[in-house]
């Protein structure tokens, strides 16, 4: 299945925005991110996934049942031994809802994009060490 061009423009027009302790930093879909390589570094691990459970297929869900299916999300990475960090997806054209995930440390390609589709979602954004952000369809 090829990728709906409005999915991919929505996806690349989105700011991922991973909330560390003391800041926050922005993710952007073919951009290098240096910080993120720092972080690999200190945690010994050679790539990130960002993640959500939120709105399954682009349908829109409550805020309870998105937080429910996040939390789902978040056990099942933490059981996996996984660090994580929270993150906020905020589009720039503001049309649609901001979506909680996580940046997820250590999953390889193919494990994130099974979760991915294991959660409903159309793609997740990966990263491996000094790369550009890269946006992975989970359906295809």
């Amino acid at each position: 299945m090829k990728p709906r061009p409005e999915l991919l423009a929505s996806y690349s027009a989105t700011a991922y925005i991973v909330h560390f302790e003391d800041h926050d930093y922005t993710i952007r879909i073919g951009d290098d991110c240096v910080e993120l390589d720092d972080l690999m570094i200190q945690h010994e691990v050679g790539t990130w996934t960002v993640i959500t459970a939120y709105n399954p297929l682009s349908e829109k869900l409550s805020a309870k049942e998105n937080a429910k299916r996040n939390e789902k999300l978040s056990i099942e990475l933490g059981l996996l031994g996984l660090r994580t960090y929270p993150t906020t997806s905020i589009s720039d054209a503001k049309d649609w809802p901001d979506e909680k995930g996580l940046l997820v440390l250590g999953l390889n390609l193919e494990e994130a994009s099974r979760m991915g589709f294991e959660h409903d979602q159309h793609a997740i954004v990966f990263g491996r060490f000094n790369k550009p952000a890269q946006l992975v369809w989970c359906r295809e």
